[in-house]
């Protein structure tokens, strides 16, 4: 079924509350980088804090078919955080959370959102260190996804 702006706002409002915005400021933050291409504005912007609300996310997406571009620190210069079929932001900035750090294994999992100078602040005190450095704090989700 083709997405209503109503339907889906209604559905993505009742999962997320407050953390799913339809504000012009919201969706013109959402809708650039810091690429040379126009800027191309989300129709809603969610800020899940979970896997499972990002699974929701997806499925209310899937079901309304709607497009979702996945949105970190928006410092990509490539363009590919724009919404250019309108669609859901899905920002991932809230989920930061360090999951766990393997040092004897040189490995860790983290969140989306996490950013490289959060990971390195968390890091200081093992020896290790994250040494990508794309110029930007950019979040490690955005960075995998680039």
């Amino acid at each position: 079924m083709p997405v209503t702006r109503s339907a889906l706002g209604q559905a993505l409002r009742a999962l997320l509350g407050e953390r799913m915005s339809d504000a012009k400021a919201v969706r013109e933050q959402h809708g650039r980088g810091e690429s040379w291409h126009p800027p191309q504005l989300p129709v809603f912007v969610c800020f899940p804090h979970s896997t499972e609300e990002v699974a929701a996310i997806v499925r209310l997406c899937d079901r309304y078919e709607c497009p979702l571009v996945p949105f970190g620190a928006g410092t990509c210069i490539e363009g590919q955080t724009l919404a250019l079929q309108g669609g859901v932001s899905l920002d991932m900035t809230q989920m930061n959370h360090i999951i766990a750090v393997n040092a004897e294994d040189l490995d860790c999992r983290v969140q989306a959102g996490v950013t490289r100078q959060q990971l390195n602040q968390h890091l200081r005190d093992t020896g290790l260190f994250f040494s990508v450095d794309p110029g930007a704090d950019a979040t490690l989700g955005g960075m995998c996804a680039t």
